[in-house]
């Protein structure tokens, strides 16, 4: 979300240059108003691609899977995913579990992008995983269900500059229910897989008030509904006893996208009416989004039995990620007196890479490092977590360069019998000369909590 709102097609170059920083690595939809010049080997786009903006930078990447337990350990979980988080990170630990487990995810975000000319500010909280785990003891092996809000949209935004006030309101997410499932096929060889159904999207209005009364406001408003299928698949090696081997693949798909926009545009007040405005809307549903392919693979070795280290690395194909058939919508202007507003038409744009959309994009990559060590006190057991991302990015700086921002994970928990609660920090930070050469800083703070439960005894 990676990730859809309107802005404006009618934005002055400052303007501009500061929804280019903000927009640099939104979700889906999320556009960058540019000129030609700005990148001579990019196709010319309308001003009015600007209008479309929803920032998750720093927020595509580092979200793989869900679960207080494995962001405690920086995300390092793809060779030991052993409880009900599993299938969002790798399908085969799946296999691990020996009892029912039903596990919810709850996740909370705050992010502050600042730059000189002005600042941005979100906050956002959902129910982020949900499953229900049983096990299949005649195949050594366990069937799961579960929820997962892969891309978060929910929240609020705030842009304030020197002279206008910004507020996105949003809710919603790419949201993903999964069939998984994962078996013990040898002593040291596990496999799995989850049958992926991509599911709901956003809905989100911006508000845009300018300070200088002379110029209009706008409210723009924007539904993006998604649909698509994909499956992962896993496999976890042991070679000796102790040490795990994990690779996961994720297929990529093209989904389907239902876009509704309405934007409305308040002029001055003149002496023939109070604040009159003119509205632009379409509905349509043939948009598709081409979402790209990923891999990792990982290691995990338990020194001994209170203490496990981590290692992953993860590659995402967002170079052969599209948009087709996107659209932007243009202000519609006053009419003459006596007749009816003329709305624009929209200008429909074929393909476009995704999310940029007229920016170099690359490939994404992550190195993910994280540690375990369990503080054992008669029945109970307090976990002590902690982990480091290297996170780097799929945009490009004003070097040329994708930059790569960096996070520290902390986490804690405690094991009472049947019941598993934990608790994750992430904080990611990372700083960078945009494609405008303005100077950016974005810090992002995350809060994660996880409650398992298990049903029953071992059998």
């Amino acid at each position: 979300m990676a990730s859809f709102a309107l802005l404006f097609a009618n934005l002055r170059p400052r303007d501009c240059a500061r929804l280019r920083l903000r927009a640099a690595t939104c979700v889906a939809a999320a556009m960058l108003a540019v000129t030609p010049a700005a990148y001579p080997a990019q196709p010319t786009l309308p001003a009015a691609v600007g209008q479309d903006e929803v920032d998750l930078q720093g927020r595509l990447n580092i979200v793989l899977g869900a679960g207080a337990r494995a962001l405690g350990m920086g995300g390092a979980f793809l060779a030991r995913a052993d409880d009900a988080t599993a299938a969002s990170w790798n399908p085969a630990g799946l296999s691990y579990l020996l009892r029912p487990e039903v596990s919810v995810v709850w996740a909370q975000s705050r992010i502050a992008v600042d730059s000189p000319d002005d600042a941005s500010h979100f906050r956002g909280r959902q129910l982020d995983f949900g499953a229900v785990t049983f096990p299949l003891h005649s195949i050594s092996g366990a069937a799961q269900l579960s929820y997962q809000r892969v891309i978060p949209f929910a929240g609020t935004r705030t842009i304030q500059s020197s002279d206008s006030l910004a507020r996105l309101d949003a809710d919603g997410g790419f949201d993903v229910l999964a069939l998984g499932t994962g078996w013990r096929v040898t002593p040291t060889l596990r496999v799995g897989a989850t049958l992926n159904h991509w599911m709901n999207g956003f809905h989100q209005v911006k508000t845009l008030n300018r300070i200088d009364v002379t110029r209009r406001d706008t409210i723009l408003d924007a539904t993006f509904g998604f649909r698509g299928w994909n499956t992962n698949l896993g496999v976890i090696w042991s070679p000796i006893e102790n040490l795990n081997i994990g690779a996961v693949a994720k297929t990529p798909f093209t989904g389907q996208v239902h876009l509704a926009k309405k934007r409305t545009d308040y002029f001055p007040a003149t002496a023939a009416a109070a604040a009159p405005f003119t509205t632009n809307e379409l509905d349509r549903n043939d948009l598709r989004l081409d979402f790209p392919a990923a891999y990792g693979v990982g290691a995990s070795w338990r020194i001994q039995s209170a203490l496990t280290v981590s290692a992953d690395y993860t590659h995402t194909a967002w170079s052969n990620a599209q948009i087709h058939n996107f659209y932007v919508l243009s202000v519609t202007p006053l009419p003459e007196p006596g007749r009816p507003p003329q709305p624009p038409p929209p200008e429909v744009l074929d393909s476009l890479p995704y999310p940029l959309l007229n920016a170099p994009q690359t490939d994404s990559q992550q190195v993910r490092l994280g540690m375990e060590y369990v503080v054992i006190h008669r029945r109970l057991k307090f976990p002590l977590r902690v982990g480091y991302i290297f996170d780097r990015q799929f945009f490009q700086a004003q070097d040329g360069h994708a930059p790569v921002f960096g996070a520290f994970t902390l986490g804690t928990g405690i094991i009472a019998g049947p019941v598993l609660l934990d608790v994750a920090y992430v904080r990611e930070a990372g700083h960078f000369t945009g494609l405008d050469g303005i100077p950016v800083m974005q810090t992002t703070h995350r809060l994660f909590a996880s409650a398992i439960y298990r049903l029953g005894s071992v059998r």
